[in-house]
Order: C-alpha cells, then sequence, then structure tokens
C-alpha cells in the first residue's frame, strides 16, 4: 500500500486485481447523459421535447450572451493591441496606435463594466451558487491580452 492510499483505494485496487469488475451489467455500453436523475419523471417527455426545440431557460441564454459578449470585447481589444506594438518607430503613426490601443481599453472597461452588472443580476436568478458567475477582473483582462498578443 502506498504512502497516501486510503483503505478504500486498497480495498478498490485488490477487487480490480482480482477481477470482480470484469463482469458488470453495462460494460463497454455508452452511458446515456441525457437523463437527469434529479428530473420529475412526469416531466421528462416535456423538457426532452423543449430542449430538442432549441428552449433553453433564461438564465442560461443570458449567461451564454455574457460570455459572447465577453469574448467578442476581448477580441476587438486584442487587435488593436497587436495594431500597437506593431506600429513602426515612426513617432506620428505610434502615437496614433496608442490614442487607438488607450480609448479601445476604455471601451473594454465601460463594457466589462456593463456585463459585472448584467453578472450580478444573473447570480440572483441562477438556482444554485454552483451556477453563479464570476465577475470579470478587467485590469487582470487586459494583462492577458497584452501577454497573449506579443
Amino acid at each position: 500500500m502506498g504512502k497516501w492510499e486510503s483503505l478504500v483505494d486498497k480495498k478498490i485496487r485488490e477487487a480490480m486485481e482480482a477481477g470482480e469488475f470484469k463482469d458488470l451489467p453495462g460494460k463497454g455500453e455508452r452511458l446515456n447523459l441525457e437523463e437527469n436523475p434529479y428530473e420529475d419523471p412526469d416531466l421528462r417527455t416535456a423538457h426532452k421535447l423543449l430542449r430538442d426545440a432549441g428552449y433553453s431557460l433564461p438564465w442560461i441564454d443570458e449567461r451564454r450572451a455574457i460570455d459572447n459578449e465577453l469574448e467578442e470585447a476581448r477580441k476587438i481589444l486584442s487587435r488593436a493591441y497587436v495594431l500597437f506594438k506593431k506600429a513602426s518607430a515612426s513617432r506620428k503613426e505610434r502615437e496614433g496606435t496608442e490614442i487607438v490601443w488607450l480609448k479601445r481599453v476604455e471601451e473594454f472597461r465601460s463594457i466589462v463594466e456593463e456585463l459585472n452588472a448584467r453578472i450580478r443580476r444573473l447570480n440572483l436568478k441562477v438556482p444554485a451558487a454552483g451556477f453563479q458567475r464570476m465577475l470579470v477582473d478587467v485590469d487582470k483582462e487586459i494583462e492577458a491580452i497584452e501577454k497573449e498578443s506579443v
């Protein structure tokens, strides 16, 4: 038994070595990940029809929209940073791209501020804390873009 192996891990390993897991029912079959064990069986068909028709809960749609808008804002800021870094040595061009870069940073900050307000509202709507979304740290986002876009 390894230094950190628990008694349960040891028993499972010994059972595997003894072949006790070889002939389990369902071996080799695909798992049904569509079934929700917490779903009311009486509503399962209705839920499947709604899912198949493309319906999702409003808070899921809102989270998806927030993620998409943040990704689009990141792309715009990243393109501006690449142009800023690739600007020629001429002072005039450098100043022009720096102005554009600083303008994009301010726009990004404004977008993130609005997205964070939406995230706060979203976090009040989700059914459990595990579905909440972290707020966006604008300074970390800008720093990450500067590192990735070099």
